[in-house]
């Protein structure tokens, strides 16, 4: 016979979870940096001189001498003497009059008229109507939404350090849109048209005569005095004592140096600038500016993930026959040797 036990068995569960951990990673950033290159080139520069050149000329050379040469010639002398001219000068001379202006000035006249007036009355109007009566119900109505599931995957990620590659395993989460069925109670009204009579009060004109006072404006004359200016020309005489110029002729002798002129030939030495052409190798500086590449190293923080692996111990229940040992009772016919006499009978 078996019987069933339950034991207990220990065992270990493992799973690895992403332990994460920051770290410094260099970069090499680079940046153009300009710089200014120069050099000295020798160029021809020209300059114009003038040399003096001289030659020998003979130029005729003349002298001149005066003799006095005498006539006899009219002369006009003039004499100024003082008179006394009249004349008229036009100003104009004004005086003050007096004039009557007048003007027209607004005047307002008034009278009592009757005139018509609008005034109302209260009348009750009875109306029937049809009134909308509503009812709110409510229908299910579904539409399709779009959620965002998310999920983080593992990517490898490289970069270049010094010239080397390094990879790690960069964490990224990976989103996408998920469609799902959206359910909600939408209220929808239900309208029936009902007949109900409306009664209001309205305003009826009617025409009343009332007393007003209706005025108009008019225009009146108005005068008054106002001095005015007159004006004239007037002639006035004005006395000047003015210059007068009076001449005659008187003869006289007039005496004037006559030039005679006697030449010869004189050597004489003629020079000029004759410009000349001097040229001279002239250092020149050319700057030029050109990039280099300045490069340095900056760390960045990123954050990585490692692999760590944690356990736990579970115990299963395990089940197991066991044998057992059953005893009973069972009848067992034993025999044995007993003695007994036998009886024998000889006839």
């Amino acid at each position: 016979v078996h019987d069933t036990e339950v034991e207990l068995v220990p065992r270990q569960e493992c799973s690895t979870v992403k332990v994460p951990r920051t770290e410094s990673v260099p970069e090499q950033k680079c940046n153009q940096v300009p710089e200014q290159k120069c050099e000295t080139k020798h160029e021809e520069k020209c300059s114009t001189y003038n040399e003096k050149q001289c030659e020998t000329k003979y130029e005729k050379e003349c002298e001149t001498t005066y003799e006095e040469q005498c006539e006899t010639v009219n002369e006009q002398v003039c004499d100024t003497t003082s008179e006394t001219k009249t004349e008229y000068v036009t100003h104009t001379q004004c005086t003050l009059v007096t004039e009557e202006q007048c003007h027209d000035a607004p005047e307002q006249v008034c009278n009592t008229v009757q005139k018509p007036v609008t005034k109302y009355k209260d009348e009750e109007k009875c109306s029937t109507t049809s009134e909308q009566v509503c009812n709110t119900v409510y229908e299910q109505s579904c539409t399709t939404v779009v959620e965002k599931e998310c999920t983080t995957v593992t990517e490898r990620e490289c970069s270049y350090v010094n010239g080397v590659e390094k990879c790690w395993d960069e964490p990224r989460e990976k989103c996408w849109d998920e469609p799902r069925q959206s359910c909600k109670q939408v209220p929808k009204q239900m309208c029936r048209d009902e007949p109900k009579e409306h009664c209001t009060t309205v305003q009826v004109p009617y025409t009343d005569y009332e007393d007003a006072e209706e005025c108009n404006t008019v225009n009146k004359p108005v005068c008054r005095p106002v001095p005015v200016s007159q004006c004239n020309d007037v002639q006035e005489p004005v006395t000047s004592v003015v210059p007068v110029k009076k001449c005659y002729t008187k003869p006289r002798k007039s005496c004037q140096q006559v030039p005679k002129e006697q030449c010869k030939d004189v050597p004489k030495e003629d020079c000029k600038d004759v410009p000349r052409e001097k040229c001279e190798q002239v250092p020149k500086q050319e700057c030029r500016t050109e990039y280099r590449q300045a490069c340095h190293t900056e760390y960045r923080t990123v954050t990585k993930y490692d692999d760590k692996q944690e356990c736990r111990t579970l115990q299963d229940r395990v089940e197991k026959k066991v044998p057992r040992e059953v005893c009973n009772s069972v009848p067992r016919k034993e025999c044995k040797q007993v003695p007994y006499n036998k009886t024998e009978y000889k006839s």
